[in-house]
């Protein structure tokens, strides 16, 4: 062939190649849009200007500077330098702020790896906050249609902060609540599941700015008066409110020094605003769930909608638990990767999971009792969340069911029988919890959907289930509580201190009886005829196994003494009588130490009659 036909060949070759690459990149612009891997000039934005610069004149050399630097923190990672690769992946996502990945991992290097590098609660705190904060102002605003960086949020939550396996997740706990309850104070506590989400819709539907709100004369005059007192309607001011009604409702705040204001109040402002009932109004009406609302979108980068939307669908979240901003980032994670045009390669059967779990551990703690003076957070069960997880079935297995499905990822399809074994272990433990903390009718609903369930399994003859409620609750009760009954000594004291501490420390008479009624069921049916029990195995009279346990909790030292105040305050009349004999002396000189007066601290009983408290197997008794 001659040169000239060579050339004309190639030539030829080239102008084909030309155009199909043209046409090729026309589609690969479109996909690389439309997977938000493209940062255009109006993207850069709001980006501080060394990534902006970066992003901009790199250009093409991007994507390598990118390569080389992600794996040399990979490495690093593995090497367990963690700093360094912290400062690596800070360049990726200067360099490529749409690659999802790397802020993840930058999100996991802080709350896992760099947090359990110090040995200070709150430098560990520290660290899980810019965690947080990464994922929920930057990552997630910057890739907003990625479904795994919200559901990485929504696992620090779920899992460091709501879990156990950190040492200091008490303290965590405690910090996020005091934070959301200085915001919204505690909207759940004492009411219905409605009336929770009702309070709750007055800031979703709160105005959007001060401007709005203007209208209303009540409004700007509680606005000048603000002013006038040297404050400004924002979050400090918000939050200054909150702490107030904070004190004002804190038993331990009583026991130290009765009434008064926190650190940092404004009393000025607060006594002009309970001399004025119009402007007060006016303030707690508006211009609180105004600004709860803003902070909420501005910092939080949470949407007081979609917070609501929840409520109504899975129960009265309370804000300050972890579990309920769990609820909310998974949520948004499995909304985003419905939409997704990569659902095949999403584990959307692990989103859903994590829900069922978030509203499984609410169902087993989602009442919070948080008291600002010592800092001390109990958490409690909350059968409210029953039919929350309910819900959340229902509404996995209709994505199952549906025709687009519910992807597993490289597992294909999920089915109803992957989330078979987590239901049945949640009917379990709901049965249990909804008898002592909730009422005895939710507990064998509960109950009967597990039978129901056994029996669809060939499992409908095991002893567990083929009694009925009452004698599930005394095999299982002890597993879901985690008390050893094969001490029944042991067993009776822990359900005796459970009542305590779960009721009496918390106000709540109606729980400790539950725990008093399940404790003298058993002991009944062990010693009940008093045949067949060896004079070595009997236990004392029940009634002296309360007193017992009562006097034991309340003289324990390592037991801080205002929860020992507050249960020796609500305990019955005729307990604290029988008590107080042995007890006097004790409880004098611990308060004395503490620096409390006695007399407020533990006061001593009235005159009373000192007959048996021993609550009989059922109905209400009257200690």
């Amino acid at each position: 062939m001659s040169d000239r036909s060579i050339q004309a060949v190639a030539s030829a070759v080239l102008v084909a190649a030309l155009v199909c690459a043209g046409w090729l990149a026309r589609s690969i612009s479109q996909e690389r849009q439309q997977e938000s891997l493209v940062v255009s000039l109006a993207d850069t934005q709001g980006m501080p200007p060394h990534v902006a610069l970066l992003t901009a004149g790199l250009g093409s050399f991007r994507g390598l500077a990118v390569d080389a630097l992600w794996m040399r923190a990979d490495a690093l990672q593995t090497e367990g330098l963690y700093y360094e690769a912290q400062t690596l992946s800070q360049w990726i996502t200067a360099l490529q702020p749409r690659f999802p990945r790397v802020w993840a991992f930058q999100a996991w290097n802080l709350a896992y790896n760099i947090s359990a590098s110090t040995r200070v609660a709150e430098e560990r705190w520290g660290w899980i906050n810019r965690a947080i904060d990464l994922l929920r102002a930057r990552g997630i605003a910057l890739n907003p249609t990625d479904p795994d960086l919200p559901m990485e949020l929504g696992w620090i939550y779920f899992h460091k902060i709501g879990g156990k396996t950190d040492r200091e997740h008490w303290y965590y706990k405690a910090r996020l609540a005091r934070e959301f309850r200085e915001l919204l104070g505690d909207m759940t506590g004492g009411v219905t599941t409605q009336e929770a989400i009702d309070r709750f819709a007055t800031i979703a539907a709160a105005a959007d700015s001060l401007a709005d709100l203007r209208r209303d004369p009540a409004v700007v005059e509680a606005l000048d008066l603000i002013e006038q007192h040297g404050a400004r309607p924002n979050e400090a001011f918000v939050r200054m409110l909150g702490r107030v009604l904070l004190y004002a409702g804190s038993a331990d705040a009583r026991i130290h020094f009765g009434a008064g204001f926190p650190d940092g109040t404004n009393r000025p402002l607060i006594t002009a605003l309970q001399a004025d009932e119009r402007v007060r109004k006016a303030v707690t009406g508006a211009i609180v769930p105004h600004l709860q609302k803003r902070v909420l979108v501005d910092r939080y980068r949470m949407d007081p909608a979609f917070m609501l939307e929840q409520m109504k669908s899975y129960g009265p979240l309370d804000w300050a638990h972890p579990h309920a901003h769990g609820i909310y980032w998974s949520e948004r994670g499995i909304a985003l990767a419905r939409d997704s045009r990569r659902r095949e390669r999403i584990n959307e059967l692990t989103l859903v999971r994590t829900r069922l779990g978030n509203l499984q551990h609410l169902m087993r703690s989602g009442r919070i009792e948080f008291d600002p003076l010592s800092n001390r957070i109990d958490i409690l069960p909350d059968p409210r969340f029953i039919a929350g997880y309910e819900e959340g079935m229902r509404n996995a297995i209709t994505m199952i069911e549906s025709e687009a499905g519910l992807s597993a990822a490289d597992f294909g399809r999920a089915t109803e029988a992957d989330l078979l074994g987590g239901y049945e272990s949640f009917l379990q433990q709901a049965t249990v919890f909804a008898y002592l903390y909730g009422d005895e009718g939710q507990a064998a609903d509960c109950f009967a959907r597990l039978r129901q369930i056994a029996r669809d399994t060939g499992r409908g003859d095991d002893p567990v289930m083929a009694g009925g409620l009452e004698q599930f609750l005394s095999l299982k009760l002890a597993d879901v509580m985690e008390i050893d009954i094969s001490n029944l000594r042991q067993f009776f004291d822990a359900m005796i201190q459970r009542g305590l501490l779960d009721g009496l420390a918390k106000g709540r008479l109606d729980t400790f009886t539950r725990f008093l009624q399940v404790a003298r069921a058993t002991y009944d049916r062990r010693y009940g005829d008093g045949e067949h029990v060896n004079p070595e195995a009997r236990l004392p009279p029940f009634p002296e196994l309360v007193d017992g346990s009562f006097e034991n909790l309340v003289r324990k030292d390592a037991l801080p003494i205002l929860v020992r105040a507050r249960i020796w305050s609500r305990a019955p009349e005729k307990l604290r009588a029988r008590s107080w004999p042995r007890l006097k002396e004790t409880l004098v000189a611990q308060a004395e130490a503490a620096g409390l007066d006695p007399a407020r601290a533990f006061p001593p009983p009235k005159p009373a009659d000192v007959s048996e408290l021993a609550p009989p197997p059922s109905g209400d008794p009257q200690p």
